[in-house]
This record gives structure tokens, sequence and C-alpha cells, in this order.
């Protein structure tokens, strides 16, 4: 044990036997992870504690070890308090080796403006110490959106800010005559008739949907009653477009229960986590939140840091079941019943209820995890067509790109070929191949001149749009040549040339390569292209040499023309293939009948 290492185990041996919250520090002095411990003193200890060589410390606790360099702790009255603390300060520092909620505050919460007059149910990322109402937070913004969109189009709530009551000249607003609010600004509903619907709509977002309807019905025998029956068809519809979304928008749980259903699914290095929350047996809806910095938690670890935080501002059910285990399960369940008038209840899905809604988490965990990756990719394409631009000096972003590669053996059956990247992503039905005709022996740069001009020519006949950039398979020979081809046919293209053993990119506007890092996407996208047209070149170049094969092979064969060698290449495809037929194969093909297969199979078996 070093110095070092020794000083911060005297250290941990005089803290105090107290629960708390203590902090890590690196060389810098910067907080790397904060935790928590009933008891500080033999927490921090088992840091610094000399481990047998048996006995191996968990790879991660291992690196952040050697990354200590001081220590500070904050003692608290109880676990449940440095449980509270823990999360501040996380949030707070965003310590490198701690699990955070990723930018948890940018995301939305949907606000019954109660401090105004007359309430309206907006989306807000403010949180406001006023009367108003808050609902979320909201992780999936879409979620929020809809739901808001769908309340304001059930209760026709105010969707203006005009000042109330409008002046004798002024015109309502183009929501009242689309019939889109209940037209407050025209003194179709009192204020005390509107609050009534606004209490409703906070029921309703609470997830009280049947009190809800019960109660929207007897305002609507009333106003029958009284002769208001146009207020009572306001109502009723109110509560048809309320029964109507719940029935096509709920997935049922057990009648009347209160439960929110969590599940975790880890992603490179980020976890996303999905709620859904059931009230009166009803599914309100889904949310969404994204972790970071996970490398050294488990999704035991995540789900206990998102429970604290979620449930820190949103009053929790009376049962919260996970797809997995919580860490400090207990200890977490006392925080959240202390916080709450009632007991808590956490734990794992074991009923085959609880279970299916959990797999039904997990069905939409997977279709955002393929999303996420779609989006990712797509953003590392554009990353890497950006740099492509830059490095390359290119006028434009290289979204449509071609590269030519060249195949053959000797200069025989020599072809090029020639395939297209939409934004970095092969476009299958615009690839092309050329059997070279001007060479019979082995000259690369002059087939890429072939090929090159070929294409080009063709796209300038047919008055086709030029790709951003054309790639060539090779080094500054093959590229001088294509760009005889560029000045010849006073083409406005950007042309390049990538050398394989040092993947070198080499350019007109240099005799110096251009050298990308390993890592980089603009690199990759090169490397990309250029991979796919050596083996659609080597895919052409095996076939054309196959059917040549196939050819010198059927003439030495007695009594096998030209015709029933291309039989046998169309249905076999190959000389090891035709070895290899039995005589019954060989009757089956079509066109070649009992004698001639005869022949053939004798030529090879005696071969």
């Amino acid at each position: 044990m070093n110095g070092q290492s020794q000083k911060l185990k005297d250290k941990a041996a005089k803290a105090p036997d107290d629960p708390g919250v203590y902090l890590m520090k690196d060389a810098s002095g910067n907080i790397i992870y904060v935790g928590k411990a009933l008891s500080l003193r033999k927490r921090i200890s088992s840091y610094f504690q000399n481990i047998p060589k048996k006995t191996e410390r968990d790879p991660k606790v291992g690196i952040l070890i050697r990354h200590i360099q001081d220590f500070e702790y904050v003692i608290t009255d109880s676990e449940i308090e440095a449980l509270i603390l823990e999360s501040t300060l996380i949030k707070k520092h965003k310590p490198k080796y701690n699990v955070r909620l990723k930018d948890d505050k940018r995301y939305p919460y949907i606000a019954v403006t109660l401090s105004e007059f007359y309430p309206r149910i907006i989306i807000t990322r403010k949180l406001i110490k006023n009367n108003d109402r808050y609902f979320g937070p909201y992780t999936d913004a879409g979620a929020a959106r809809s739901i808001v969109s769908t309340i304001n189009t059930i209760f026709k709530f105010r969707l203006c800010k005009k000042k109330l009551p409008l002046k004798s000249n002024e015109r309502p607003c183009l929501n009242y005559q689309m019939e889109k609010c209940s037209g407050l600004c025209m003194g179709k509903t009192s204020r005390k008739e509107y609050m009534l619907i606004v209490n409703n709509a906070i029921n309703f977002l609470e997830g009280k949907i049947q009190p809800v309807i019960n109660e929207l019905n007897n305002i609507m025998k009333k106003y029958s009653q009284d002769l208001k029956y146009e207020k009572a068809a306001q109502i009723r519809d109110i509560i048809f477009n309320m029964r109507k979304t719940v029935e096509t928008q709920k997935v049922y749980s057990t009648v009347g229960t209160d439960k929110d259903y969590i599940a975790v699914q880890i992603q490179d290095n980020e976890a996303v986590i999905i709620i859904f929350e059931f009230r009166n047996g009803i599914l309100l809806g889904r949310k969404i939140s994204v972790f970071e910095n996970i490398e050294f938690s488990d999704k035991a670890e995540i789900l206990k840091s998102f429970i604290i935080d979620y449930y820190k501002d949103t009053h929790p059910p009376s049962r919260i079941i996970c797809d997995t285990s919580v860490r400090e399960n207990d200890l977490v369940e006392k925080y959240l019943t202390k916080n709450s008038s009632k007991k808590i209840h956490l734990s794992v899905a074991k009923t085959s209820e609880d279970r299916n809604i959990i797999k039904l988490i997990q069905k939409n965990l997977d279709v955002i995890a393929a999303d996420r990756t779609a989006t990712k990719i797509s953003i590392d394409k554009m990353k890497g067509l950006l740099e492509l631009k830059d490095a390359l000096i290119l006028k434009s972003l290289p979204e449509v790109m071609e590269c030519f590669d060249i195949s053959n053996t000797q200069g025989k059956n020599a072809v090029a070929s020639m395939v297209r990247f939409k934004e970095g992503i092969p476009d299958k039905p615009n690839y092309r191949r050329y059997k070279i005709k001007a060479y019979d022996s082995p000259n690369d740069p002059a087939m890429i001149h072939e090929a090159v001009a070929r294409r080009l020519q063709q796209v300038l006949n047919d008055e086709k749009d030029m790709p951003d950039l054309i790639v060539i398979d090779g080094g500054k020979t093959q590229l001088g040549r294509a760009l005889e081809v560029k000045k010849a046919l006073d083409a406005n293209i950007a042309i390049i040339s990538i050398a394989k053993r040092f993947e070198e990119i080499f350019t007109e506007h240099s005799n110096k390569p251009v050298i990308l890092e390993k890592t980089s996407p603009g690199l990759k996208i090169i490397q990309n292209i250029r991979d796919e047209a050596h083996r659609f070149a080597i895919e052409y170049h095996k076939k054309l040499r196959s059917k040549d094969l196939i050819k010198s092979v059927m003439q030495d064969i007695p009594d096998i023309g030209e015709k029933k060698a291309k039989l046998l290449l169309k249905h076999i495809g190959s000389v090891d293939k035709i070895r290899e037929a039995s005589l019954k194969d060989l009757c089956n093909l079509p066109g070649i009948g009992k004698k001639t297969a005869q022949i053939i199979y004798e030529y090879f078996n005696k071969s």
C-alpha cells in the first residue's frame, strides 16, 4: 500500500459510525462518486482495505478506487435522509461513476393553470410555485402532447390567451368557430360551470375515470331537468368522448387497483426505463426515462435511482412492480412509505398478470431500442458526411457517393463494379457492373479509366444528376486516370481514391494524402463503400470465370453443344456442382434428357 492509500485508510478509520453520504474525489478535486451508508466508517473503509489475492474485487469498484485521491462526507439523522441527499448530490455534481437521469431538466409536465381565472391545460417545462397543478414529468414528450390534445378535445377547454370578457367589438378566436372550446368568451359557459369541468379533468388525469363519468352524468341530468338542453348536450358529448377514449386506449389490470409497472433495458452506455401507470385498473399511459453513465451500475442500481428521483414529486400508488429486484429494496420502500400517507409495496412481478404486463413493457422497450439504434446510426452517418465534406474540401455534403473497383485474373474476365451509397447507406437498386472491353491484360488504372468513362458518359447522355462524390479503390495512379475522364468530359464531380494499405485518401487538391482517424465516422463510410464495391466486383468476376470454365469443360464432352452447356450453367451453376450431381439429378434437369445426362455423368465419373 502506497503512502496516499495509507493516508486515505487512516482518514476513513476516523469517519463517524453514523449514517450519511460520502463524496469521492480525484486528483483534481472533482467529485467522481457519491454514495450513501448506514455506517460511514465501515463503508468508506471498505474501499481501502487490502483484498486477499484469492478474493477478486468488482472490476468496476477497482477502477473507481484507482482514481480516488480524497473524500469527504455528510452525516445525516437516518439512512432514508442519506438516500435523499445522495440523489440530490448526484443530480448536482453529475459524478463520473454514478448513474444519472439524462437531461432530466428538459422533460415536460402537464399543467392545469389554476393560477388563471379561466384555467387551461398546457405543456410546460418550468415548475412555478403558484396554484397550478402539475402532472409528470413526461420523459416521452410525444405522449404528453397526446394527452393534452385528448383532454382538450374531450373537455373543450379554453385554448387561447385572449383577455376575458371580450370587448364589444372583439371577435371570438378560431377555436370557438371550429367548436374546439366551450365558448367562455361568448358567455356560453359561466366560470362556475367551467371550474366544474376543470376539476373533473384533474380527476381524469389522476385516473379517476368512473367517478368523473358519474359526476358528469349527474350534471347532465340537472341541466335537462332545468331545460338547459344545449348545456346538457355539451356534457353528453364530453361523456361520449371520455368513454370512447378510455375504450380505445386502456389496458386492464386488476379491477379497481392502482399500480405502477417498471422495466429497464440497457443499451450501449444508456438505460431506457418505461413505467406503465394503472389507476383504477386502467392504463393511463406510459412514461419513458433515459439514464446515462451506467457503465458502473446494474439494473438494480438504475431502478433504485429512478424510483427515488421519480417519486420525489409524484404520488406513488400502493404497489410498484418491477422487472427485476431493486437495490436496497426495503430501504427504498421505507422512503416511499414515509413520503406517502399509505404503505407502499415494492416488488418484482410474481403473478401471471404482473408478468404479462412486464412482458408488454419489454416489447415497448424493444421497439424503443430499435428506434434509438436507427436514430444513432443516422446521426453517426451525418457526422461522417459532414467530416468528409470538410476533410476533402467538397463543395457540398457527399449525400450520394459512387465507388468503383476492378476484379480480374491476369487481365482475364476483367470486370468493374460501381456501387452507390445514399446518406452513407447502400442504394443497391442503383448498383452497376461492367465487363471491361478494351483490355485483356492486367492494367487496373486503365480499366478504372474505362469504367468511370462509361458511367459518366451514361449520366451525361441521360441527363441524370451527378453523384456528389466518386470514390476509386486504389492509389494516386488510379485517381489520375479517373481525373482524366473528368477533364475530358468536363464533368462537375469530385473524385477521390483510397489506398487500402494505410487507408490513405488521395484528392485532386493535394499530393499529400488525407489521413482520417481510425475511429472516424467519415473514414468508416469510405471504408464501407470501398469494401462493398470490392465484394460486388469479385462476385461478378467469379460468375464470369465460372461460365468460362463450364464452357471450356463442356467442349470436351461428346455431343454437348453450346445450348446444352448454357442449360447446365443455368440450372446447376458450376463445374463442381455438375461433377457432384447424380445421374438422377441430371436426368431431371429441363432440356437435358436421359441420353445426354448419361453422357455427362459418365464423362465426369470416368475423369
